[in-house]
């Protein structure tokens, strides 16, 4: 094509090249509006408020089981507080009823403990009714004073399945939690 080009004129070349790049800017110009079609039907059609919701409580898990192994005799009182911020429901009315026991124990013990994320996903969520089910992994580090001397600090994994709802006033918290238990074959 090169060679067939250098024997035309040179308007005819600029011709040629004229058609070519518009058809270059028109690919480029369906292609912009078929992509910016796809991101703007994801970010707003009927399954963005899924994904919101989803992202949400993700978020949320990952924080409430951080936060539901996290506590330090030495200020049970604020933790008690946290825990009691991350809960609803079920979860709450214990986490009230017995807050005075679990301190009285935590400082009893004085025990400290604080957790790190590993990972969380969510097993199930329904959007209509606002509940969701998370699992997490935390790695929770645990330090005992006895006598005013720190214990050697003590990880195990924990494994935590929360029932998550949706409260129209302070987004997700947990309405219940526990620990998932292995069994051994």
């Amino acid at each position: 094509m090169r060679v067939r080009l250098a024997g035309l004129a040179g308007a005819d070349r600029v011709s040629i090249a004229t058609w070519v790049a518009a058809a270059v800017a028109a690919a480029g110009l369906a292609a912009v509006l078929a992509f910016g079609t796809l991101w703007w039907t994801a970010t707003h059609g009927p399954d963005a408020d899924v994904a919101a919701a989803r992202d949400g409580a993700l978020v949320a898990a990952r924080q409430i089981a951080v936060n539901l192994q996290t506590l330090d005799y030495a200020t049970v009182d604020k933790g008690l507080d946290i825990w009691q911020a991350s809960a609803t429901g079920p979860l709450l009315e214990e986490f009230t009823k017995n807050r005075q026991q679990y301190a009285d124990q935590i400082r009893a013990v004085q025990t400290t403990t604080s957790a790190r994320l590993v990972d969380a996903a969510l097993s199930d969520i329904d959007t209509a009714t606002g509940k969701a089910k998370a699992i997490a992994a935390v790695d929770v580090s645990t330090v005992q004073t006895v006598n005013g001397v720190p214990s050697p600090l003590v990880i195990k994994q924990v494994r935590i399945q929360l029932d998550l709802v949706h409260t129209p006033d302070a987004g997700w918290k947990a309405a219940a939690a526990g620990a998932i238990r292995f069994e051994n074959p």
